[in-house]
Parts: C-alpha cells; structure tokens; sequence
C-alpha cells in the first residue's frame, strides 16, 4: 500500500500558448481532465483557462522548449500525492512540522514556486490517475521536494500510526479444494494491492481444522489495514466464483474471529453476495489489475 507518490510536473505557461500547441506535445483539454489522466511524473502545460497533458519525457520537452522562440513558462512546485483516512489531521501533522500554508488546488498548481512543495491530501489509493474532486486538502509546503519527500518516506508511516493507534490486524485464509493455490494466492495478491486495502506483512501454509478429526491445508497472508474487515470481506468474496463455478473458499478473521457473511449486508445467499462483490471488484479495479486477474480465471476455467 503506497502513502505517497509523486504527482504531474505542472508548467504554467505565461506567454506562448499556441506555440506549446504547435509542438504538439499533447492534448489539449480541460484542467480538471488533464490531472485526471496524468500519471506519476507527467507534464501538465496550463494556463488559466485550459491545459495540455503531455507523455513525453519532461528533459526531451525542455530541450524542444529551449529551441522554441517566444515561450515564457514558469515552473511551480512539484506535487506529492499523500494517502490518509483523515486528511485533516494529516494536515495539521504536516503543517506542524513544516512551513506552509493551506490553500485551494488550483491556486497551488498556478501560484507555488518551484522552490516549494505541492502537499495534495486524498482518501483514494494512489495506484491509479487522481481527479482534482479526490484531493480533500491541499498544502503549499516551503520546503524543496527533496527535503520533504525523504522526511516523508520516513516519517509518513509514524504520522499515521499517531493518527490511527489500533490498526485492524486481519488474518486472510484460503482454502483450495482443486489445489490451484498459487493462481488464487496471486488473485488476492492483486485485488489487495490494486485495491490497497493493506499491507501485507506475512503469509505462510497451515492447517486448519473445519471439524474433528478433519484436517485441510490452508494458506494465510497477515494484513494490517484501516480499511474496514467487512468491507475486505465483501471484496474478496468477489474471487471465489467464476461465474457459477467455485474457484476457491476465502475466509477473514479479526483478532480469531470470523467475519460472517451475514454481518456483510442483507443477502439471500453466499453466491448473491459474491455476485455482488464481483461486480463491486470489476468497477473499482484498475483496466491492468482486472485483465491480469481474468487472464489467470481463464487459464483456471480450462483446469477445474
């Protein structure tokens, strides 16, 4: 589960808008859909009314500015993207500790220096593009990126354990009665870290004992999260069919108690409810995360 990551490089043209265009170094489009679609370390060109979002490497785009008559730009501050379940308090930890301000989004993307650091507090998980509607606090932080980014890879984790003293410490067991253990442990694999919904910080075989005198084996991955156990319940009940084909059984406990599927919601049945989940998991996981999962269904439909 990522914290922090980093944001588009944004370039605030000042003179020259229709020679950026010119160059042809992306598309030209609305603000709020360049920051949308950018990814980690893209160029957004903006002036105050529209924006260009821009893939290609940001030194090639310099040297074709650097030849380009008539451009005037002005770098702003590098933006770091910080995942939290309280942007508030997030916000009041970082103001505490570094010189800065709170302010609107747009006004750091077109106002912050390039000596300073863009701060853009947010509850959705940073493996995927990020809109402007997501970012719940914004920060403009005086100090250079290098000194805040290192500070926070260190001390990002410590702020919140500070902000969230009990963490859910969840047990995922899964159990395979066809013997495809490692498809499935790679399908949860993908769903937990797609989805973020924790760290994994331990897995490993074991027995479990449904009844007595009954012994099956089972693998389990230790997660600690802030996410709620029902909710990881209800996302992994997603992987359990394939259609009305069972692929494999997945139970989560907290503390060594079951989380029961009646506790999830009002369902008839465990397949409705992981109908359901599958169709909550196929909206949310990313286009690479849900093709890389159907691919491995695909090749377990063909040996079940």
């Amino acid at each position: 589960m990522r914290l922090i990551r980093f944001g588009p490089t944004i370039l605030h043209v000042e003179e020259g808008w229709e020679k950026i265009i010119a160059l042809g170094f992306g598309e030209v489009m609305d603000v709020h859909k360049a920051f949308e679609k950018s990814g980690e370390l893209d160029t957004v060109f903006i002036n105050s009314e529209e924006a260009i979002l821009s893939r290609t490497l940001p030194w090639v785009i310099l040297s074709k500015l650097i030849e380009a008559e008539g451009i005037v730009i002005r770098p702003r501050g590098v933006i770091i993207l910080f995942r939290t379940p309280d942007p508030e308090e997030i916000k009041k930890a970082l103001l505490e500790k570094f010189r800065g301000k709170e302010t609107d989004v747009l006004e750091a993307i077109l106002t912050s220096d390039s000596s300073e650091t863009v701060i853009m507090l947010t509850k959705k998980p940073l493996t995927r593009p990020i809109r402007l509607e997501d970012i719940e606090r914004t920060l403009i932080l005086s100090e250079d990126v290098h000194t805040i980014y290192k500070a926070l890879l260190l001390e990002g984790p410590a702020m919140l354990l500070n902000l969230i003293p009990e963490w859910n410490d969840i047990v995922i067991k899964l159990y395979d009665q066809t013997g495809h253990y490692l498809e499935n442990i790679e399908r949860i694999s993908i769903v937990v870290e797609d989805l973020e919904l924790g760290y994994i910080t331990g897995a490993g075989w074991g027995w479990d004992y449904p009844r007595p005198m009954l012994k099956v084996p089972v693998y389990r991955m230790r997660l600690i999260s802030w996410e709620d156990p029902k909710r990881i319940k209800f996302l992994l009940k997603g992987l359990e069919y394939l259609g009305y084909r069972r692929l494999c059984d997945i139970d989560v406990e907290v503390k060594g108690k079951k989380v029961s599927w009646f506790e999830i919601g009002n369902f008839k049945s465990k397949f409705e409810l992981a109908r359901e989940a599958r169709k909550e998991l196929e909206r949310l996981l990313s286009v690479d995360a849900l093709s890389e999962l159907k691919e491995i269904e695909e090749r377990l439909a063909k040996t079940i």
